[in-house]
């Protein structure tokens, strides 16, 4: 795949990730005007968070990882349909195993709830409905575990754009549910339950609307099973999961460290890191998500090539691609985080001081952007080329640090401590898989990768200072101004990237002529 392919590509799903991760905002603003920080919504937040540490530990992190470069080499070399069989073999096995997970999470719930959030323990009424979420959200696990599968089938066959808006009904579906709770408005603790409802509801749309375009790539769904790995394409997806488990294990360490001692902390604690993260998440989906995907589908089909010329090229693609959007977002955060914040979440219960806390929370968060996406595009080489333990040491090491700086920092800074911990874990991993991957494939120094960031970084630091400024002099209207300061600093990147010559930005102005300029032509 080209650059101008791969920048289309990326383009699609970062528009389809784009209206997902606004319905996410929206859906989110809808939930803190009904909960604000209080104990439901910290109740409802470490519910949701069981299933979605299972979710990214099994589903859309070792499943997709392990899934799409098996499925893309069964497709490849041996046709569709050895790889549509192989594919219902995974499906069928994740329905036997996740049955199990979900059967074992029902009985121990109360004794996950007390380990994920201990401080929930001397509050009865928080336990006790964190605990009912909990046992509605657990089918929540396999629908998006079968829908990581239709995404990994529809991607390696560059279909993009359905699988990343797939999450878009999930949020659309949560979205309907708030506004019934605003015209019923039933009592608080039923209207988390049903919010709940509303999510599990949300998963399984997500799952459905993938499989009608599976179908006409040609899948049909068939009753087989192999239990005792009998298939060497679902041998080799186990083994390649095994790793990535213990790998993502290690993420999901650093995620319940922060939840555990969050849990210790103020009420609204995890809510105020969980606001900002979403935050952090809306340039994540659109273009860290956007382009770790395009990625893993072309560089696995790079390795079953043995083409590491191409391989090493789409990497350094990536990784300036994720630099020219990343150090916008996060300078924009640091500069004019506060403003964006009380814009989407200074609603009905969420007041003031929610905004201050919560844009504490995101001011330590900001600089991991770059290096989370960066991850993202690292990691499945390893898997790919069958170097699985790299990224294992990788996040156990991510791990470590998170642990350190979070234990360091929580007492005395709070939230913030917690999130810096996160920040710095990402740095590292970043830097150890980029360290190795160099040892192992060779110099990525003739792609100019520093010398794109560093003109990105200094951009990034012209836009955002010039916005808080101007952000600063306005005085029309609050929401009239933060919307102006937003578009300005948009449209003044954009404008010196073109000044300064940013390869990136010259790309998408190519594909936009060609969409576009070329379809009036037509």
């Amino acid at each position: 795949m080209d650059k101008r392919k791969k920048s289309a590509s990326i383009f699609s799903i970062s528009f389809a990730t784009g209206i997902s991760r606004i319905l996410g905002l929206i859906r989110e603003q809808i939930f803190a005007a009904l909960f604000g920080a209080t104990n439901l919504a910290d109740a409802f937040l470490v519910a949701f968070r069981i299933p979605n540490l299972l979710r990214d530990l099994f589903a859309e992190g070792a499943l997709s990882t392990a899934f799409i470069p098996t499925f893309s080499d069964y497709l490849i070399n041996k046709g569709k349909k050895d790889a549509f069989y192989l594919a219902n073999l995974v499906i069928n096995f994740l329905i036997f195993i996740i049955g199990i997970i979900i059967v074992f999470g029902f009985i121990y719930t109360g004794d996950i709830v007390k380990f994920i959030a201990p401080g929930f323990s001397s509050i009865p009424e928080k336990l006790g409905i964190t605990v009912t979420m909990t046992r509605i959200l657990l089918p929540f696990l396999l629908f998006v575990s079968l829908a990581s599968i239709f995404m990994g089938i529809l991607n390696v066959h560059h279909k993009f754009f359905l699988p990343a808006l797939a999450p878009a009904l999930f949020n659309v579906v949560i979205i309907i549910t708030g506004f019934i709770l605003f015209y019923l408005a039933p009592a608080d603790n039923v209207k988390i339950i049903i919010w709940a409802v509303g999510a599990l509801i949300g998963g399984f749309v997500q799952l459905i609307i993938q499989i009608p375009l599976a179908v006409k790539l040609g899948y049909r769904y068939k009753i087989v099973l192999d239990l005792f790995l009998k298939n060497e394409g679902l041998r080799r997806i186990i083994k390649l999961m095994i790793p990535a488990v213990i790998g993502l294990a290690a993420t999901q360490i650093n995620i319940i460290v922060n939840t555990n001692l969050a849990s210790l902390l103020a009420t609204g604690s995890i809510a105020y890191l969980l606001y900002a993260f979403r935050l952090i998440q809306l340039p994540i989906g659109i273009f860290g998500v956007s382009i770790a995907t395009v990625n893993t589908t072309v560089i696995s089909k790079d390795i079953a090539k043995n083409n590491i010329d191409a391989l090493k090229k789409n990497i350094a693609f990536s990784l300036k691609l994720n630099s020219f959007l990343a150090f916008p977002a996060t300078f924009g955060f640091i500069f004019l985080g506060l403003p964006v914040i009380q814009l989407i979440f200074q609603h009905g219960k969420f007041g003031l001081e929610n905004s201050l806390n919560t844009y504490n929370a995101l001011l330590y968060y900001s600089p991991t952007l770059f290096f989370y996406a960066g991850v993202k595009i690292m990691a499945p080489v390893f898997y790919a080329v069958k170097k699985s333990y790299i990224p294992v040491i990788s996040s156990f090491l991510a791990v470590t640090v998170n642990l350190v700086v979070s234990l360091l920092t929580y007492k005395a800074y709070g939230i913030k401590g917690l999130a810096a911990g996160l920040t710095s874990a990402s740095i590292v991993n970043f830097l150890f898989l980029t360290t190795v991957f160099i040892l192992f494939f060779g110099s990525l120094k003739g792609y100019r990768i520093i010398g794109s960031i560093l003109k990105h970084i200094f951009i990034s630091v012209l836009m955002a200072v010039s916005a808080f400024f101007i952000f600063k002099k306005l005085n029309v209207n609050f929401y009239i101004d933060t919307g102006i300061v937003i578009l300005y600093a948009l449209i003044i990147y954009v404008f010196l990237s073109y000044v300064f010559k940013v390869e990136e930005v010259h790309n998408f102005i190519n594909i936009f002529k060609r969409k576009f300029l070329n379809e009036n032509k037509d």
